[in-house]
Order: C-alpha cells, then structure tokens, then sequence
C-alpha cells in the first residue's frame, strides 16, 4: 500500500537560491518498501557514495552550454551536481571539480586550487560557489562584497564536512558536530545557535538550518513561519533540504514537513499527492519541485503552474541516486501548459572514478608498485594487469620488477571492472618510462703532492722543476706549477701528470723573466734573480683522484 503525501502540507516562501539539494538520507526507504527492493536514497547537499556514483545528464535551458556535458567527464563517474545561474558544476568521483556554463559571476571558472585539490563536497548559491576538500579545507569563489560574503572563509577553518552557502553567508560543518557562519550578518544569519551539535546544514536566501545530533531542526536568520510541532520531537527528522527561503524536512514515518518559508503555496497536483517518494529535489525556485518514485520515474511540477513534463523521460525506471533543480531553468511560457525545466540527475552506473596509481623507481633493478583503479556501482570484479609499452606482461600482481628488456618502454597499470547487465570498463594509469639505472656515485680517492726537486742552471738560465702525486688510483691529469720570489709571481703554469704522478716543468730565460717581473734595470737586471723563491704544485685532481697541493723553496746564489 503506497503512503500518500498530505495535500497542501508544504509551506514555502520566495526563493532565488542557486543550490538544487536532494533530499533524503543513506538507507531510508518507505515503510512499504520490501527491503529485496531497498534503493538508497542521496544525502541532502552531499555527494552520493562511490556504489551510488555514476552517468550525469543535464537538462533545460542552454543558451550557455550549461546542460551539455563536457567531454572531460565522458566515461567518468559524477558524485554530486549543483547548478548556480546558467552553469554546472560537477563533482567527480575522483575528486575533481569541473565547471561549465556561463554564469555571470564566473562559477564556471574553477579556480586552480581547487582544480589542482581533492574535493570531498560542492556547493553553490546565486553568486558563490564553494568547495571542501578532503582534508576539511574550505574554498570559495564568486562574485566579491564589501560588506562580507561566503568568499571571507575564516583563517585556519579546517576539520570541515559539509559546506552550506546563501547569496551573503556561508555555514560549514565540521566532524565534531559544531557549525561555523562567516560573511554577511543579515538578520542575525551569522549568530549560530549556542550549543548547537549538528549532523547535516541547509542554506536558504536569508536564512540557515540544521539537523541536530538530537533528530530535530533549527533554523536561524529571517523569521518565517513557525516549525510544525513534529520537527521538536527528539528523533523525528531524518532529514533536511532547503530552496529560496524555505526547507523540507523528511520525517520518521516517511512523510514530509515544509517549513521556513513566509508564504504558502497551493496544495501539490493530484497526480504527486499519490505518488510515493524516493528521492526529492527543491529547486531554484520556492514552487518548483521534482520527485523519484519507487518506480524510479520522475515527476517536476511547481505549486503555480502544474505538472511539468518529465524532464528526463528517457531515462525514467533508471537507478536515479541525486536530482537537482537549476535556479535559472529559462522556462518556456509558464502557466500555457506543459514545459521543461533546468536540471541534473545522477545514475547509477559503471564507469570510472580514480585511476590506478603507479610508484616507485622506473629503473632497471627497480620495483613498480601499481594502486588498482576504483569504480563507481560496486563492480562485480575488478581485475588489474601492468602493460610494457601497450602490451600485457606475465602476472597481475602489484608489483613489477623492472629489467633491462624495458629500458626506454612505457609502463603503466590497467584495472578492468565487470558487472552484469552493464558494459565493461576499463581504467588505465599514467605511464612512466623505464630508463638506464643511475650510475653509482664516484667515491674519490685521495692524493699527496710534494715538490720533489728543483733544479737551477748556471745564473738561473733554466729552472726545472719536479713533483710527484700520489694516489691509489691513476692520478692521470693537470697540475698548476707557480713559482714566487717574494710576493711577486713569476711563474704560473698547467703541466700534464702522467699515469704515475709525475710532475715537470722547466722554465727557460728564468734570470730574464724575474729580472723583467720585478722591474730591475741595468746592473740589477743582472743578479735579480738571485734570492729566495717558494714554489707550489697544485694538483687539480680527476674524476677518481681528488685534488691536492704541495709547496716547496729553493735559493738562487750565482
């Protein structure tokens, strides 16, 4: 026997929030559901769990390509749509936010740190789009304000689960159950209820509301009308969802309670007041709302104009796991008949969420280790196999040794997962490329230089002089040979040094050049170069050998 929804039961109030939100709650079914038929319902203004995840279609207005679905998402799993004016933005299963659309105030435009981030969570409103990340981070992007907005995310804000935005506030959950507000104090929407332990938020335009850890709710900014008695009652409220300035609350025995809003619409079309809901979306506008019913067909109608057409007929009796309403839907003629409206669903379906991960030296003598590739609709099986450069290699392990076979080949990791009734999928990895192994690093060994001898001719005519550099390994390479008489240089010069150390160098004219380094003229220039000289080897050392000095002296008498 089906449940019927109580006629003229919901209370609504104006509305021009951004956010579609899906109400229900992970396990809730009807009380007349056989449980062989349970159908998991989404969490409200959450994304849907990984076995939920699957294929988004868009729909309605399109004057900015806000309904086609871009090709980076083709084959890709979506876990959560919202739709701000004139836009999309979709949640990957894989963590990624993507965007498209025209919306005034750029939503579209994902920023780079949150491109670049794993989202855990999206939301948006007429001129503000937010992200948490899965580390509890807050991001936002929109349109900026003096006078305070969801862009002013408290400093040091972490440990976040849900993010809530309105068109001048923001709210965030955090694990502990505490609610954090930021941006625009209007109406007192900043001022949280002291004491408050929350286990889901909902933004309306001007005002904030809260499930209590206690099964109750709470609301705070503009007053609207007062809460029907049953959202008081301790365990009464599975949960919440919010549109314009108004919320629907799904209680225990399955039915539904509006509340929040100023102004009451009409009763709902006698077609949905027989209709049993499974899921259910409130949309852009506060008369605007759409329904899952256990057959999994869709029914969207506003409370002023009637029945819309199905939005999605062709996929009705499908796994629906979220609808979401656009709050810019670019209606066609409201109130002459029949028309459609913007919005999104998620089906269930197989398809691919993150990919599989290689790591580890792509090296010979290395070891890969491969992550496989993750799913969405809980596969059936999911095996993974290493490719070498396209092709398959013996073993499905996680880890492969890398040889010498491989060097300049690619290799990457593949996972193909399998459900009955439902096309094969298959997920590959970035690749890396094999190369050589690193050389080990060149450990030097020492050496020794000494000034072994120097010798003078007849008034210096010639000087020579030899040196010898020792080491355990071939010294093969260049010394620096200087010769000084005082502070004054009068030789530097580059010698070779054999395979044995030896060391050489002999300097002809010796008397001339110090005579001509030091100036002397006349007589002096005849005995200048008598005296005391120091003399220095400085070994440069080689790619085994380091290098080393040795110094020594000599006198010049005649």
């Amino acid at each position: 026997m089906r449940r019927r929804l109580a006629r003229g039961r919901l209370a609504w109030g104006a509305a021009i929030t951004a956010v579609a939100l899906v109400l229900g709650a992970a396990g809730v079914v009807p009380a007349s559901a056989d449980p062989a038929e349970t159908i998991p319902l989404s969490v409200p203004g959450m994304p849907v769990s990984l076995a939920q995840a699957g294929e988004l279609t868009v729909w309605g207005g399109n004057e900015y390509g806000q309904s086609t679905v871009p090709a980076s998402l083709a084959g890709v799993a979506v876990s959560q749509v919202v739709l701000p004016a004139a836009a999309t933005l979709a949640l990957a299963a894989d963590g990624r936010v993507v965007g498209w659309g025209g919306s005034p105030d750029r939503l579209h435009q994902v920023p780079a740190e949150v491109a670049e981030a794993k989202v855990a969570q999206i939301a948006a409103a007429d001129r503000f789009a937010g992200a948490v990340t899965r580390d509890g981070r807050v991001l936002v992007w929109g349109k900026k304000s003096a006078l305070g907005s969801p862009l002013d995310v408290p400093a040091g804000l972490s440990g976040v689960k849900q993010l809530a935005i309105s068109s001048v506030a923001a709210i965030a959950l955090k694990t502990d159950g505490s609610v954090v507000a930021w941006g625009r104090n209007y109406a007192g929407m900043l001022d949280v209820p002291a004491g408050l332990k929350a286990t889901a938020i909902a933004a309306s335009t001007s005002r904030f509301f809260a499930l209590t850890e206690q099964g109750t709710v709470v609301q705070w900014g503009t007053p609207g009308n007062q809460m029907p008695n049953a959202l008081s009652e301790p365990g009464n409220v599975k949960a919440i969802a919010s549109a314009g300035n108004s919320a629907l609350a799904l209680l225990a025995d399955n039915t539904l309670a509006g509340f929040g809003g100023a102004i009451a619409t009409p009763a709902m079309p006698e077609e949905i007041t027989d209709v049993e809901p499974v899921l259910l979306a409130s949309g852009g506008s506060a008369d605007d709302f759409a329904i899952v019913d256990r057959d999994r067909n869709t029914h969207h109608w506003a409370a002023f104009y009637g029945m819309y057409e199905n939005p999605v007929p062709e996929l009705n009796g499908r796994d629906f796991t979220q609808i979401a309403l656009a709050n810019n839907d670019n209606a066609v003629n409201p109130g002459s008949g029949p028309v459609q409206r913007g919005g999104a669903v998620i089906v269930a379906k197989l398809l691919r969420a993150e990919l599989p991960q290689v790591a580890g030296a792509a090296s010979v003598g290395g070891t890969l280790t491969a992550t496989p590739g993750t799913f969405s609709a809980s596969p059936d099986a999911v095996t993974s196999q290493w490719l070498v450069d396209g092709a398959p290699v013996a073993g499905n392990g996680s880890q492969l040794a890398v040889t010498a076979a491989m060097v300049g080949k690619s290799v990457a990791y593949r996972s193909t997962a399998t459900k009955a009734g439902q096309t094969t999928v298959t997920s590959t990895s970035a690749a890396v490329t094999v190369t050589k192994p690193a050389p080990p690093p060149v450990v030097k060994v020492a050496s020794k230089t000494k000034v072994a001898k120097v010798t003078v001719a007849k008034k210096a005519a010639t000087v020579t002089v030899a040196g010898k550099v020792t080491a355990s390994k071939s010294p093969a390479g260049k010394a620096k040979v200087t010769i000084k008489k005082g502070k004054k240089t009068i030789v530097v010069k580059t010698v070779g040094v054999s395979a044995k150390g030896a060391v050489k160098l002999a300097v002809k004219k010796f008397n001339k050049l110090v005579a001509k380094k030091l100036k002397a003229k006349g007589k002096k220039a005849k005995t200048a170069y008598r005296g005391k000289y120091t003399v220095s080897i400085q070994y440069l050392g080689n790619t085994l050998v380091k290098a080393s000095t040795g110094n020594g002296k000599f006198t010049v008498k005649k």
